[in-house]
């Protein structure tokens, strides 16, 4: 009894979480590749993934999913998006450290133009890229849930002479419902995430915020998993 009731103590916690975070939401879409998510297995999920977050790649999907892992894992990713020329490139590295899961990352979104001038001329070429180093934390809570967090360094340059910085945090947990069912919630960009430009422009990374329920049968060798996204 008194485990079942930690367990719908962290959930209502977890719902609450997600719910304030939905109330905060703002921004116009700044970083908006990245939003895509990583991983051949997550994709490959739909992004499915908040629930399961159970390799390199949980600091992206759910930060919580780090206090899990045992070892250390390396991550690595680089794509063109939908054939458009938008390069998406991931690496990262998870560890685990006292009880802790530990994880560094460094995500880069980058898409190539030409100047066109006034007389219809291609004129000089420019890149637009997005970079973002992320550090994450995780742990164990009342033995029956896993919380998390990430705080992301983001820079832009906009192939122009132009830069920006800013600042975001991720927060993830994980509340496990006995030996098949997982409950993920997991708040990207908080409230949004504000980018500062050289020019005195602000960006905005708005927040993303992901409910989702994993289910793992045959020994954990086969996971159904769903996820809902509030953007």
């Amino acid at each position: 009894v008194q485990a079942t009731m930690k367990r719908m103590m962290v959930v209502s916690l977890a719902l609450i979480m997600v719910l304030s975070a939905v109330a905060l939401a703002d921004g116009i879409g700044a970083f908006s590749a990245f939003k895509n998510g990583i991983g051949a297995r997550a994709l490959a999920m739909g992004g499915a993934f908040v629930a399961v977050a159970d390799d390199a790649t949980a600091a992206v999907w759910n930060p919580a999913g780090l206090a899990g892992l045992e070892d250390t894992r390396l991550a690595g990713m680089s794509t063109d998006l939908y054939g458009l020329g938008i390069t998406h490139q991931y690496v990262g590295a998870v560890t685990t450290f006292a009880n802790l899961g530990i994880g560094l990352g460094w995500e880069r979104a980058a898409i190539d133009g030409q100047l066109v001038e006034a007389g219809g001329t291609l004129g000089g070429a420019f890149t637009w890229t997005e970079n973002a180093i992320v550090g994450s934390l995780a742990t164990n809570v009342m033995d029956i849930a896993m919380a998390g967090a990430n705080v992301k360094y983001y820079m832009a340059d906009n192939g122009l002479g132009e830069t920006a910085t800013g600042f975001g945090f991720d927060l993830g947990l994980m509340v496990s419902l006995g030996e098949m069912f997982t409950i993920g919630v997991n708040a990207k960009d908080l409230a949004g995430s504000s980018i500062s430009w050289d020019g005195g422009a602000t960006d905005v990374v708005n927040g993303c915020y992901t409910a989702g329920l994993a289910m793992t049968f045959a020994e954990d060798k086969l996971v159904l998993a769903t996820d809902v996204d509030f953007d």
